[in-house]
């Protein structure tokens, strides 16, 4: 033991916070505070009856060390030369305690299981380690050394609370939101706990009880305004977008809006029909600082395409041509083929099949099975009178499921141009199987009837 002491010395004062594998729910303010990690640990002692027995010489040692403790290196130094293989398991959490009061978790945490070697029911131990643990991002091991400490016995708000945060981290929100009651009961003043509660919640979808607790929040510390983006997501949830445009605008109009917070905004306008303040709330989401093309680009495709579905044709063109000069980099060929499809149903919007012709062509080459693309392309071939290309595209549609009704549609109104009314009304038919329709119902009686009149 006296001989890894030095070089896990040399580690911990060099090593870097582990990576972490799963990300962190959100961030807790008790690790801005000083005293905290000497809380967690506890005092420098022992606690009689659940904890190594100390001995004579173990309190000698142990008054040695307090006068040092304001200097960890020396105090380690002081630990090195009494800490082995058969010493009083106190002094190993000792030096895992000065190591995680410094912040440095990696060698923290193998003194703390060095520890618990020698003292299996060390209960503080379990319980620094557990919180060594939670500050490298090592989620479920934090949940099971956390769980053993309370199982030992210790019950206190910051070990349920950081047990809480543990566990939604690794997604288990009604767990967290146990575990965040608990520590409530200890600290009920807790912002850390009343934030992880309500985000514990929102996993869950109890989004009534999550904007209740923003409230509550709200009342006594109004300057946590990132509670009012999690207060809206609580009310898009609950389907009360007035609520929830009123927190987010808030947001954006005081510069403290995130990515996340514009994106909901803009998505609550495109879904309420209210195409110039999408397209404001979406440009500003795509001229934030922290872009993301991979990411942005496939959403302001849907949104273009959305937005030209409700005849806002001006909002999405000027949304796509954001979103061709935010992508620096080749698109996914799926993303590429909805811009593309995009693009060419505003050039026909605004009577350019001609441009959109090769637009389409390029969308169907890219995939094949994109019958929307075919049934545009037959759209354009008929109002150009070229019925052949036209009859072409729509019964390649016909063999995509979710075109066919509409592409035998199309075909079937050609076929009655044409006055080939015989050979419309098994595809109208066909279609209704497909897709049961009232207009086209009544077409098919009314054709089948005048054919009826025409064989007599």
């Amino acid at each position: 033991m006296k001989r890894l002491l030095p070089g896990l010395l040399l580690l911990g004062f060099s090593q870097l916070q582990a990576a972490s594998s799963h990300k962190a729910p959100y961030a807790l303010q008790m690790w801005n505070d000083p005293a905290f990690a000497r809380y967690f640990v506890g005092t420098y002692g022992n606690i009689p009856d659940v904890e190594p027995e100390l001995k004579d010489a173990d309190r000698e040692i142990l008054q040695q060390l307090l006068p040092l403790m304001a200097k960890p290196l020396d105090a380690i130094q002081f630990l090195s030369k009494v800490v082995g293989k058969d010493s009083n398991a106190i002094f190993d959490f000792q030096v895992a305690s000065l190591y995680l009061d410094n912040g440095m978790n990696d060698p923290s945490e193998k003194w703390f299981l060095s520890a618990l070697n020698k003292a299996p029911a060390f209960r503080r131990a379990w319980r620094g380690l557990g919180m060594a643990q939670v500050k490298a991002s090592k989620w479920k091991e934090a949940v099971a050394s956390l769980g053993k400490a309370i199982g030992l016995g210790i019950q206190d708000g910051p070990t349920y609370g950081l047990l809480a945060y543990s566990l939604l981290a690794l997604e288990r929100a009604s767990s967290a939101e146990s575990a965040y009651r608990q520590a409530l009961m200890f600290e009920p003043d807790s912002l850390d706990w009343k934030m992880g509660l309500v985000r514990a919640q929102l996993k869950q979808l109890k989004a009534a009880e999550a904007a209740a607790l923003c409230d509550e929040i709200l009342r006594d510390h109004p300057d946590r305004i990132e509670l009012l983006s999690l207060q809206a997501e609580a009310y898009i949830a609950m389907k009360e977008n007035g609520k929830a445009t009123e927190n987010l605008e808030i947001l954006v109009r005081g510069g403290q809006a995130k990515g996340d917070d514009i994106k909901r905004l803009g998505d609550i306008y495109l879904a309420t029909n209210e195409p110039a303040l999408a397209l404001s709330a979406f440009s500003r989401w795509l001229e934030r600082g922290d872009k993301k093309p991979a990411e942005d680009v496939p959403h302001i495709v849907m949104v273009a395409e959305n937005l030209s579905a409700q005849n806002a044709l001006p909002e999405a063109s000027l949304l796509l041509a954001k979103a061709k000069s935010t992508s620096d980099k080749q698109l996914p060929k799926e993303v590429e083929a909805k811009m593309l499809k995009v693009e060419a149903r505003l050039q026909m919007s605004a009577g350019k099949g001609e441009a959109a012709a090769p637009i389409l062509q390029r969308v169907v080459e890219l995939n094949p099975m994109d019958g929307g693309a075919m049934m545009l392309l037959g759209q354009h071939f008929a109002d150009a009178k070229d019925s052949v290309k036209a009859t072409a595209y729509y019964e390649r549609a016909t063999k995509i499921k979710e075109t066919e009704p509409d592409a035998l549609i199309r075909l079937a109104q050609m076929n009655i141009a044409d006055g080939k009314l015989a050979d419309a009304l098994p595809m109208l038919k066909k279609s209704n199987d497909l897709k049961p329709r009232d207009g086209v119902q009544k077409l098919i009686q009314d054709l089948e009837k005048f054919l009826k009149k025409g064989n007599k």
